[in-house]
């Protein structure tokens, strides 16, 4: 779905997560009503039923990975894996702008936890140089940003893995289903096979959960010890069934993928072209500086009052002086839908004097 009832208008929707347009689908809506009929409601309490375990292999599989374990949330599975893994004798190295799960799961490791400057690979390899004395050391790190669609450096960071025998964690929420051959994600497009993958169903599978993929050694330790795995109560069987649903489309259907990167490429063509300074990335989040808050809310009404409903990221996510709009581009937005979104940020944009 690209529109939205807003008020009394119709808004175009540049803020969802359903990147290939597959929120709603009839063969997903089928699959989740019969898993529904045949496993009730609840999550799972005794060991794994059929969706799950098939959802888990299917994942494996599609990743390259050795195994997969589902969680009831990308948060969850972000909070549980890295407390699981660490012990007082480990230094986890985690990127300054790491999902919220990675950052609070390092907060409840037992490890110390070294925060490296953005995406520098000159300040990481000084953290694992500092800790080369370390028994475990992690790098902890995005494939993609959610604040601003920037990609991580992922060769980088495997060569200095490799360099400083440090193990490797990944988050995909915006990359899997965008990203690299198939939409297997940002590691695969910069083929590097992280130790341990985690990810959610919740954005390009357009479902809920979220999981964890990697050696099957590492994996099989999150099912003890990771205490959301453990403890609390896992994806219901009928969100496994549709997160199934959504993998065999996007399997079957690859030119999903491709024209999000279609629609995400024009969409910072027409920006450029317009005097904006957007990053080149073929992420799906674009975003335009603002200046301060107080401009990007503004702006933000503005072009919602032209039917264009847009994010502004707040404080801590982004710098409170680095304001911008936040804009996602799903596989359903049509060559128009981007052109009336250009028109209306240059409108609006323009009247602030942002632009000329």
């Amino acid at each position: 779905m690209t529109s939205q009832p807003y008020g009394k208008t119709t808004a175009l929707v540049m803020n969802t997560g359903d990147y290939l347009g597959l929120a709603g689908h009839p063969e997903i809506t089928r699959a989740m009503r019969a898993a529904l009929d045949r496993f009730g409601s609840a999550a799972r309490a005794a060991g794994p039923r059929p969706p799950h375990r098939e959802l888990e292999e299917r994942l494996a599989r599609w990743l390259g990975a050795e195994a997969a374990l589902t969680f009831g949330s990308g948060y969850l599975a972000c909070l549980g894996a890295l407390p699981a893994l660490c012990d007082s004798a480990t230094v986890v190295a985690a990127d300054q702008y790491s999902h919220p799960g990675v950052v609070d799961g390092c907060r409840l490791a037992e490890g110390r936890i070294r925060i490296f400057s953005h995406n520098s690979m000159a300040k990481l390899e000084c953290v694992l140089e500092r800790n080369a004395s370390a028994e475990k050391r992690f790098i902890a790190v995005d494939g993609v940003y959610a604040a601003d669609g920037e990609p991580a450096p992922l060769a980088a960071i495997a060569a200095l893995a490799r360099r400083h025998d440090a193990m490797t964690v990944v988050g995909e929420a915006h990359g899997l289903g965008v990203l690299g051959p198939g939409g297997r994600g940002a590691c695969a497009g910069a083929g590097i096979v992280p130790d341990l993958l985690t990810g959610t169903f919740a954005t390009a599978l357009a479902g809920t959960g979220g999981f964890v993929a990697g050696r099957r050694e590492v994996v099989g330790r999150l099912h003890g010890t990771a205490h959301p795995a453990a403890f609390g109560r896992g994806l219901p069987p009928v969100a496994a069934a549709g997160a199934l649903a959504a993998l065999d489309l996007l399997q079957r259907e690859p030119w999903r993928p491709l024209r999000l990167r279609e629609n995400a490429a024009r969409l910072r063509a027409g920006l450029r072209a317009l005097g904006f300074d957007v990053t080149d990335t073929p992420a799906p989040v674009v975003t335009v500086p603002a200046g301060d808050a107080a401009t990007a809310l503004r702006l933000a009404g503005d072009l919602r009052a032209r039917g264009v409903d847009v994010v502004v990221p707040r404080h801590p996510a982004v710098l409170a002086r680095c304001a911008r709009l936040r804009l996602t581009v799903t596989a359903t937005l049509r060559p128009q839908d981007i052109d009336h979104v250009l028109e209306a940020l240059h409108d609006v944009a323009a009247a602030d004097g942002l632009v000329g």
